[in-house]
């Protein structure tokens, strides 16, 4: 690959960096834009005046810094808050909205609606003109789920500013809603908001989530059970609001997740029938080359928009874009660089995509076939014509393994061990499935009768890929869970990747070396962190809602102290942390009660005292007896109020003498004000896990 043939790699480099760099400082340069165009003017002037060869460099350094700080400028000014015209510089108290569905909602416990406020209106005060994203959430109600994209709605809410994460390593949902330009929420009740009109929005989406209403409905028809509907849809649209926990767990845990969002696989199928059925037209020859390419982009950029143009579908579509323009003009161009240009467009568009996951792993994907595909292919053995079709499905599918294996340990901490077994039933399952459904719809449309019976086999097929997933999840050690790398060690192991791949390929023994030495970093990064976890002495009291869970974490092992919590919602809250502390094997729960205190080496639970190695904390969770006036109050490290018992800080200072005070989530609002008064009177200190997060203590050794 030589530097020449990719120059929109080498100019995505410093864009990205920018843009990165842009996202971690977040503060606008004056004057940045001016430099941009003075620095723009001056390149311009240098290309066109004649230079001497030894300052090329020169040159490449002056373009690779404008590019650097156009990637700063457009991320830094991409956040809507900056704008002049944001309802949280004109109407910071607002409580009356007037805006537009700017997205198809998504359904959930509460129906989200993100909304482009049009103008707002303060307790005092008349409308104002503004602009800006609030995210709406709404009980499920027949009025609520008839809300849809485009319709312009009055809103009777206040606007609070997106939380953070109240949890230690929990999702944060606030960076992610930050990356869609949404920092602002309102929780609406019935009766609070209503239609004002239909229509509003892009003509273009309307007419796309049209046919996606058709679709899913003509779907409905031929797929009665629940998980075949939910993997239809999702295969097909992208539309994954039906699929269960159950199922998506399932896919999630055989590293086939990816088949269910639609992604450039989904792409390059609908490409290849729309080919296979453009290339019988009998054309003219002088007309043959654009018009086939003209139909083949029309084809791919309907199924993009109609699946919701996600980022990996973007990028997909963008690729055959480029691709088949290339094409059409006879000009063949490298794959690496057609992949440059296509991520070099996308974040020109829009620089958050750099921080989607669905983008990141598309390209990482595709970067994996590109580069080891060949690799594997070269060092494969000869094998019969029949075979060389499944065993192309493998390489494939364990290049793009390999290519997204950092970034999946990164963020999602498991690795799916029979990925491969998997990837054959998804995408031949998958291939069959999605050209199957094109005749289906078609069918529906003319031949209803004929319909039904390739509806039955889709049934079956959807049907068995399903059990076959479920059986290949229950296998003996399907997956990995709880690897936990650092933003770094991820990145050591791209490195270790890369030129593991180059020195195989160029026979560079010194290239094997710097993968070595990668992959050392990140073994001397695990060890550091897994010496300092066998010493941990450390408790979590989190932020679960209305629920009490605790966790003691001591070296490997952990305790659990918890009430009725579901078990998805305690994985939800706990299983990230347990994670990152080194703590892979199930909790050892406590069943603390009066008459039967729990015990163990370092761990003694006898409410309201726990003795936790040598630290000494009191839970209350209801009222105390009265004092003995002979003893004094035992001093421990913590108070901890949870359970909203009727009493006062007061009262639990004659039992007990803490150095902080902690008040639980799952306490009343007013009796926790009441608290922290007592609190603020008494000049103690407070720890309310409901406003400032879980509470972390380090025990004693």
């Amino acid at each position: 690959m030589s530097p020449h043939e990719i120059p929109f790699v080498r100019l995505l480099l410093p864009f990205l960096a920018g843009i990165a760099s842009g996202a971690a400082v977040d503060v606008p340069l004056r004057g940045g834009w001016v430099a941009l165009a003075l620095g723009a003017l001056g390149l311009v002037v240098w290309s066109v005046r004649k230079q001497s060869y030894r300052f090329r460099w020169a040159y490449g350094a002056g373009l690779a810094g404008w590019l650097f700080l156009a990637g700063y400028c457009s991320v830094v000014q991409r956040d809507e808050r900056r704008l002049p015209h944001h309802f949280s510089r004109i109407c910071p108290t607002a409580t009356a909205w007037v805006g537009v569905v700017c997205d198809v909602p998504d359904k959930g416990a509460k129906l989200k609606v993100p909304l482009r406020i049009r103008a707002a209106r303060e307790e005092t005060g008349g409308w104002k003109p503004c602009e800006g994203y609030l995210l709406l959430f709404l009980d499920h109600t027949s009025r609520a789920d008839s809300v849809r994209y485009g319709d312009r709605l009055w809103v009777s809410a206040r606007a609070l500013p997106v939380e953070p994460p109240k949890n230690p390593d929990a999702f944060d949902y606030r960076r992610y809603l930050h990356y869609r330009n949404i920092h602002y929420q309102a929780f609406v009740r019935d009766g609070e908001f209503g239609l004002i009109d239909r229509g509003h929005g892009n003509p273009l989406w309307h007419m796309a989530y049209s046919w996606r209403e058709r679709l899913l409905t003509i779907l409905r028809d031929y797929f009665p059970t629940r998980d075949e509907y939910a993997v239809a849809s999702a295969l097909l649209l992208g539309y994954k609001e039906d699929l269960s926990e159950e199922l998506r767990t399932t896919y999630t845990q055989t590293g086939s997740m990816h088949a269910l969002a639609v992604s450039g696989t989904h792409v390059g199928l609908v490409y290849a029938a729309l080919y296979f059925l453009i290339r019988r037209i009998p054309w003219r020859q002088r007309y043959k080359r654009w018009g086939d390419a003209l139909l083949l982009l029309l084809g791919i950029w309907s199924f993009a928009l109609v699946t919701g143009a996600t980022p990996s579908v973007l990028r997909a579509s963008l690729m055959f874009t480029l691709f088949l323009i290339g094409k059409a003009l006879h000009r063949h161009a490298s794959t690496w660089n057609i992949l440059g240009a296509t991520a070099f467009l996308l974040l020109l568009y829009n620089p958050y995509y750099l921080f989607d996951l669905g983008f990141q792993l598309s390209f990482v994907a595709v970067a994996g076939i590109i580069g080891l595909y060949p690799l594997f292919n070269r060092y494969s053995p000869d094998l019969p014509k029949w075979l060389r079709g499944p065993w192309d499905v493998l390489l494939i599918g364990v290049a793009a393994q390999l290519g997204t294996l950092p970034l999946s340990l990164y963020y999602f901490h498991q690795f799916p061990v029979y990925f491969w077994l998997a990837g054959w039933v998804v995408v031949l399952g998958g291939a069959v499935y999605l050209w199957g459904a094109g005749a289906l719809v078609v069918l529906h449309l003319l031949l209803p009768p004929l319909a039904e019976g390739v509806g039955w086999g889709l049934y079956y097929v959807l049907l068995g890929m399903n059990t076959l997933m479920r059986s290949i999840q229950h296998l003996p050690g399907s997956v990995v869970q709880g690897v936990w790398i650092s933003s770094w060690a991820a990145a050591c192991l791209y490195i270790s990747i890369a030129y593991g791949a180059a020195s195989l390929w160029h026979h560079r023994p010194r290239w094997a070396m710097v993968a070595l030495a990668a992959l050392l970093c990140v073994a001397v990064d695990r060890l550091i962190r897994q010496v300092g976890q066998l010493y941990q002495e450390r408790l979590v009291v989190y932020a679960a809602g209305r629920h009490w869970l605790v966790d003691f974490f001591s070296g490997p092992n952990a305790y659990s102290w918890s009430d009725d919590i579901s078990e998805r919602r305690e994985r939800m809250i706990a299983e990230a942390h347990r994670w990152s502390s080194g703590v892979v094997h199930p909790p050892v729960r406590v069943d603390a009660r009066f008459d039967r205190p729990f015990r163990s080496a370092n761990l003694w639970v006898q409410p309201p005292f726990v003795q936790f190695s040598n630290s000494l904390l009191a839970v209350v969770d209801s009222p105390l007896l009265p004092a003995n006036a002979d003893r004094p109050p035992v001093a421990v490290e913590a108070l901890i109020l949870h359970n909203n018992p009727r009493v006062t800080v007061e009262e639990c200072l004659r039992h007990f003498q803490p150095k902080v005070v902690v008040i639980g989530a799952s306490n009343r609002e007013w009796r926790t004000q009441r608290w922290r008064a007592e609190c603020e009177r008494l000049q103690l200190s407070v720890h309310d896990v409901r406003q400032q997060g879980a509470w972390l203590f380090d025990a004693k050794p």
